[in-house]
């Protein structure tokens, strides 16, 4: 509850403190000393009455908006990114993930700190596309089989739009920067482009050797790099609505 009322004053408008500290210093100053003092003739008296009535009309007011609005958006907000924070940062970790396991394939201990694009850039060149992933799968006879490094992006990329169909339902609630980056990733073209560009590769090697020895370079890193720079986008995103709702 406490953290609630951090993020409660943390995101009030300072525009609207500023005028009600302003519209406060009024009404006190005009309650406490002004009236008192003798005026010149009713205009000035008349002033006085009209801003002492618009301050503390303002200062009701902005107690109103409190209430009425504030105080349910910021809960409202601060239950949505809390429900929204797994499957968007899991799309996230997913995308790093893929750079991490090829690091670790190749026995490289590798944390997504130290992940920059000229390191994957050399991950992914030294990983060759059909050779064995990390993860596994059961083949027709029932045997566990590991999967190729094709299979294996194809599989992380089922694995992050799943989470981000998880994230949809909450696009109306959710700020449009937050909307956008998650938008972004879903329409990026990833696993059937390198697909595409590795099968004719494949066509024009005239060995099976040549064809082994095919690692995700050439052009293919382009894709990986720019799903990447998306996740990062969004893993920023994210921090900031930590930050900002204390969840």
């Amino acid at each position: 509850m406490n953290n609630f009322w951090i993020v409660f004053f943390k995101t009030l408008n300072r525009t609207l403190n500023m005028l009600t500290l302003a519209s406060v210093i009024l009404v006190f100053c005009l309650d406490m000393w002004l009236f008192d003092i003798p005026a010149p003739c009713q205009f000035f008296v008349a002033c006085g009455k009209f801003f002492y009535g618009v301050g503390l009309s303002f200062i009701a007011a902005y107690i109103f908006y409190l209430i009425t609005v504030h105080y349910p958006e910021v809960k409202k907000a601060s239950t949505v990114y809390k429900v929204s924070d797994f499957p968007a940062m899991a799309i996230v970790t997913n995308i790093e993930r893929i750079f991490i396991d090829m690091a670790k394939k190749q026995g490289m201990d590798i944390k997504r700190e130290n992940l920059n694009e000229k390191l994957i850039k050399d991950i992914l060149s030294s990983t060759r596309c059909y050779d064995d992933s990390t993860l596994s799968d059961i083949d027709s006879q029932g045997k566990i089989k590991a999967k190729n490094w094709l299979g294996y992006i194809v599989s992380v990329e089922k694995t992050y739009r799943s989470f981000i169909n998880g994230v949809k339902s909450l696009y109306s609630q959710l700020d449009s920067e937050y909307v956008a980056a998650i938008s972004e990733i879903e329409q990026c073209d990833f696993s059937q482009p390198i697909m595409a560009m590795l099968l004719r590769h494949k066509t024009q090697q005239k060995s099976q050797q040549n064809i082994e020895s095919i690692t995700f370079e050439s052009g293919l890193e382009d894709f990986f790099l720019e799903l990447y720079n998306k996740s990062q986008v969004l893993r920023k995103i994210i921090e900031e609505r930590r930050l900002r709702y204390k969840y």
